[in-house]
């Protein structure tokens, strides 16, 4: 056991000269942690650590449902603690769910700082593009976390509580 603890520190302070982002998940264990990127596919295996909470399973090899709030962890894109930069998401209302969830508001938090909400106005594929200043952005990994307004709750079988059809989420430098 001597000899892991020794391996690991080594491997830590040999890493220490690495500019390379490493993932920000308090529950991530030291085999979890990958190159953290600054856009994600929340279908995608190995962005899947990014992803912090509110997320459900997998559906259809390409994107999963949310609970009223989730929340994932990015990196900045180049030069964005300069120019600040803009947070996509790309989503679905489904027709099924439209009668509950249409005009549901998304409000997206960046490190803390709430953002402009965006109302969803009809069914179908979407993004939601949020500004995002320069000060949000700093250091290696950001926060950005979803609050919607309301979500539908657990029923037809269904024991979930379900938000948004959501496949992607990033930002794209200004």
């Amino acid at each position: 056991m001597r000899g892991l603890a020794a391996l690991v520190l080594v491997a830590g302070l040999a890493g220490g000269g690495c500019k390379r982002a490493r993932h920000t998940n308090p529950g991530a264990t030291i085999e979890e942690q990958t190159e953290l990127a600054s856009a994600i596919s929340v279908a995608d295996r190995r962005d899947s650590s990014q992803l912090l909470s509110g997320f459900h399973e997998v559906e259809q090899g390409a994107w999963r449902w949310t609970m009223k709030e989730f929340a994932v962890s990015l990196a900045p894109p180049p030069e964005s603690a300069i120019k600040g930069a803009r947070l996509e998401l790309e989503f679905s209302l489904p027709q099924a769910v439209a009668g509950k969830l249409l005009g549901v508001s998304i409000t997206p938090s960046v490190s803390g700082v709430r953002l402009k909400p965006f109302k969803v106005e009809r069914v179908g594929d979407q993004k939601a593009s949020f500004d995002v200043s320069y000060e949000q952005l700093r250091g290696e990994a950001v926060i950005v976390q979803f609050f919607l307004d309301r979500a539908m709750a657990p029923g037809d079988g269904d024991s979930r509580e379900l938000g948004l059809v959501v496949s992607r989420i990033g930002f794209l430098p200004r």
